[in-house]
């Protein structure tokens, strides 16, 4: 789904966020204006990607391998651009923030840029080292790190997946693109009520087992399990009591289009979601 439907499905929600005290004005214009900012770092990137020096092997899922990635100069310049601009739109709203540390080392150091995605995509110590490094949480580079490079990787699906829009035998709950997590999963009625995940990183959106934990792929309904939203029943969240994880789903009925529903908005507009399974004693993979 291209970025600039974000913005307008953020705007479609607007009243109801903010009627309903779900969003503060700051936190919408916040993200209102980090949608803005990966779309126009979007369009740049996917005029210049094919010419980059990225590797993409589309005969091994993931696709993408960290220790394969390789950025050109114009690459880096986009990806320095979004760093800086990101971290001031955070402190323009949240004044507690600074990412001062950071973008000081990553102009000091380029070999920064690859070092935070390949740490990343990972998923090992290393990100929390850096992150430490940098005077950072975790959790703040991860936000930092994921929309930073956010448009690079969905330029780098559209042009490697122009011709594919299925992942024949790929089982896993990480995206077979990047390799990252999903944010979310959706089950569609009109698709025979199967079950799709979404990646937080690249957007990529691929099939996957209605009766399976995303995180560790247990099967056993006996500690499988979903709760739904009651003032809503479209909004769930699926569990696993094995490895006591959650993962946030939408059910789309027969009676709605499916592209009415951006699973990046949905994503962050369900918090309410996740404030009922980690009171349950559940975390999100």
């Amino acid at each position: 789904m291209p970025m600039i439907h974000h913005t307008e499905h953020l705007e479609q929600r607007k009243e109801s966020l903010l009627n309903n005290s779900m969003f503060s004005e700051d936190l919408f214009a916040l993200y209102r204006s980090l949608f803005s900012l990966q779309f126009q770092s979007l369009q740049h990137l996917a005029s210049i990607i094919t010419d980059s020096k990225l590797i993409v092997d589309t005969t091994q899922y993931p696709m993408i391998q960290p220790h394969t990635l390789q950025f050109t100069d114009e690459i880096i310049a986009d990806i320095k651009k979004m760093f800086k601009n990101i971290a001031a739109l955070i402190t323009q709203y949240q004044t507690a923030y600074s990412f001062d540390t950071l973008l000081a080392n990553l102009d000091d150091n380029p070999e920064l840029y690859k070092d935070i995605i390949t740490a990343l995509l990972s998923k090992d110590s290393t990100f929390e080292a850096i992150a430490l490094n940098n005077k950072l949480d975790t959790d703040e580079l991860i936000f930092m790190a994921v929309n930073a490079y956010k448009p690079l990787f969905i330029a780098l699906k559209d042009a490697a997946l122009q011709d594919i829009t299925q992942f024949p035998d790929y089982t896993e709950g990480l995206c077979p693109f990047c390799g990252f997590l999903p944010d979310m999963a959706k089950i569609v009625e009109s698709k025979n009520n199967k079950r799709f995940l979404h990646c937080a990183l690249c957007e990529c959106e691929w099939e996957y087992k209605r009766v399976k934990c995303v995180a560790c792929g247990n099967e056993n309904t006996d500690t499988l399990g979903y709760y739904s939203y009651e003032p809503d029943e479209k909004y769930r969240f699926d569990y696993c009591n094995k490895c006591n994880t959650y993962i946030k789903t939408i059910r789309i009925t027969k009676q709605h289009d499916e592209s009415q529903f951006d699973l990046t908005v949905e994503n962050l507009i369900t918090n309410f979601l996740d404030a009922s399974a980690l009171q349950m004693g559940y975390t999100r993979q």
